[in-house]
């Protein structure tokens, strides 16, 4: 993660939750798009210590749009601002409508699924790094049905679809990715649509509790300590009250979020659940979470191909994973078609 990204992320995490300031959320010159027509406020911050206060700077719209663009590619810009709720409205009227024109145009279905991967991406984007609210995990609704949509048409193999994936190391990079895989999983097993998109979903969001997890924590390289164990431990847990408080997500997803790092053989957190204990989704979660994980860049090591990955699964993880899934899973990746 870049200095910038990094930086965002910290001034988040040190706010007081009471603060207004997670309500705002810093933009870029690449943000702007003249497209955008219902245009939206920037905002400037003023430091006031703990209780830091926005002040409108000005409206943007298409008709500003290279005024401002040249303004905050000016050497001595400060930072701007949108608020949350500029932020959500530009993605259901401008991003997500943006996305399904496109789908009606002479695109490959491969190049729409990738769109779709970016918008998911971006949407986890703004949840883990650039602002606090959970309402930006709304957009997702509105994407998986799509996304599963476009899965069964393209009937992709799983070359296809790896390829279309990041493969960089931040938690909504892996957060998309997982959701991406457990769709295609829940397909080959020929799942119906409401499953495939609930197993989807909550492959997106079944990390949210990671925003509770200090970012040092999150990326480091070493054995971890016995407390800073403690603290990762309890994402599972922060994960599932946090979608449970939205009360808009089955149990099925709220189960992804608490289960994924149970094991098959009763050695995982934060429960010791055991066999079929754990529900069939987050089983599967579990294995696309480990997956991702291990065919993701990291600081301290390359990825691993998909082959290297499984094969470290069953024969290194031995007990971690319902082999019923499992074997599903790489019959899934082997197939041709």
């Amino acid at each position: 993660m870049n200095a910038h990204v990094l930086g965002i992320t910290r001034r988040l995490s040190n706010s007081s939750m009471n603060s207004i300031a997670h309500f705002y959320r810093e933009i870029q010159p690449a943000f702007l798009d003249a497209r955008w027509e219902q245009g939206f406020e920037i905002y400037y911050k003023v430091d006031g210590g703990e209780d830091d206060r926005f002040l409108k700077f000005t409206d943007y719209s298409p008709t500003n749009h290279e005024r401002i663009l040249q303004l905050m590619n000016s050497d001595d810009c400060q930072e701007f601002y949108i608020h949350e709720n500029d932020l959500i409205r530009y993605y259901k009227e401008f991003v997500l409508k943006s996305l399904k024109d496109k789908l009606d145009g002479k695109q490959t279905p491969l190049e729409n699924i990738k769109n779709i991967y970016i918008v998911c991406r971006n949407v986890l984007k703004e949840y883990f790094v650039n602002i606090a609210s959970t309402r930006i995990l709304r957009n997702l609704d509105e994407l998986v049905p799509i996304l599963e949509t476009q899965l069964r048409e393209a009937n992709l193999n799983f070359t296809a679809l790896f390829g279309l994936l990041d493969k960089d190391p931040p938690v909504y990079t892996h957060s998309a990715n997982v959701g991406f895989l457990c769709a295609f999983l829940g397909i080959k097993a020929n799942m119906n649509s409401e499953s495939v998109r609930e197993l989807s979903l909550g492959g997106m969001i079944f990390d949210v509790g990671k925003k509770d997890v200090p970012y040092d924590i999150i990326t480091k390289t070493s054995e971890l300590s016995t407390e800073e164990f403690k603290s990762v431990r309890k994402h599972p847990a922060a994960g599932k009250k946090i979608l449970n408080d939205m009360k808009c997500y089955s149990k099925n997803i709220l189960a992804m979020a608490v289960e994924h790092h149970e094991k098959f053989d009763g050695t995982g957190y934060p429960a010791g659940m055991s066999g079929d204990k754990t529900t069939p989704f987050a089983k599967i979660c579990s294995i696309m979470d480990v997956f991702s994980s291990l065919t993701c860049d990291r600081d301290h090591r390359d990825s691993f191909t998909p082959l290297q990955a499984l094969s470290m699964m069953k024969k290194e993880m031995n007990g971690h994973f319902d082999p019923q899934f499992l074997e599903a899973f790489i019959k899934a990746i082997t197939a041709r078609s």
